[in-house]
């Protein structure tokens, strides 16, 4: 059982950097839940150090990238199975404890791809497709789509997935943070669908990493700098990392 204020991180993507300014500033807020929605590991050089804050969280979602190093990757690009790969040697590195190696992979394997409190639910990427499907700002086009995914929402559903922060309305419409100045209130008897943002890759082209505080009532979208270069330089020595993963935390896309 969640308390009633909550912070809601998703698509870390192995970005302790971001992840460690994210932590503090809900440290700073008196937050005690902590809820990941996915995608902890996968792209960034530190898998080991952002799974063992994840130990400590009420919970985490499976996402696309854990489902990704668990069983057989699905619709990966080259370097995203790379990174994969990497990620995989890292977590059984000879270098830890091999009690240590099992907690981890353990946690990763006891992920489960929903939760869900009284009327709202967590998800990493959509009520239909869990783990895997896009909804994108402009699928608010597609009014089948998206009536689709409504009927399967019972008040909220707090997604990620996209690395695209905003909020979908079950009129067909979008809205950025910028745009409800980051305090978003959903009305009583209305459905909405709330992406979180990145944590690690943001991808609006703001290089902050983005995170949601929800206390049940209201939903506040947060932006916090971080050290991005040092991640940068952390995925360029590892000299096994593709380069475009490092260099895309400078423009925040």
């Amino acid at each position: 059982m969640l308390t009633k204020k909550v912070a809601l991180i998703s698509d870390i993507h192995s970005n302790i950097e971001a992840l460690e300014a994210v932590l503090s500033d809900i440290d700073k807020q008196g937050i005690i839940d902590i809820c990941c929605l996915g995608d902890i590991i996968g792209y960034g050089p530190n898998p080991r150090e952002v799974l063992r804050r994840a130990l400590q969280w009420q919970f985490s979602i499976r996402g696309n990238h854990e489902e990704g190093l668990l069983y057989t990757p699905f619709d990966f690009n080259a370097d995203a199975i790379k990174a994969l790969d990497w990620t995989r040697t890292e977590l059984n590195s000879e270098d830890c404890s091999k009690d240590e190696n099992f907690s981890l992979w353990n946690f990763l394997g006891d992920l489960g791809d929903i939760q869900e409190e009284n009327d709202v639910m967590y998800v990493h990427a959509s009520p239909r497709s869990r783990t895997r499907e896009y909804i994108m700002p402009f699928d608010i086009k597609d009014e089948d789509t998206m009536r689709e995914l409504f009927s399967l929402v019972n008040r909220l559903c707090f997604c990620g997935h996209t690395h695209l922060p905003g909020v979908f309305t079950e009129d067909f419409r979008f809205y950025l943070p910028s745009m409800v100045d980051n305090v978003f209130v959903p009305k009583d008897g209305k459905k909405f669908i709330i992406n979180i943002g990145s944590v690690g890759q943001p991808r609006d082209r703001d290089l902050r990493a983005s995170y949601v505080v929800f206390d049940g009532e209201k939903i506040t979208f947060h932006r916090v700098e971080y050290d991005y270069k040092k991640t940068m330089q952390k995925i360029v020595d590892t000299k096994k990392l593709p380069l475009r993963f490092a260099e895309r935390l400078a423009f925040g896309r």
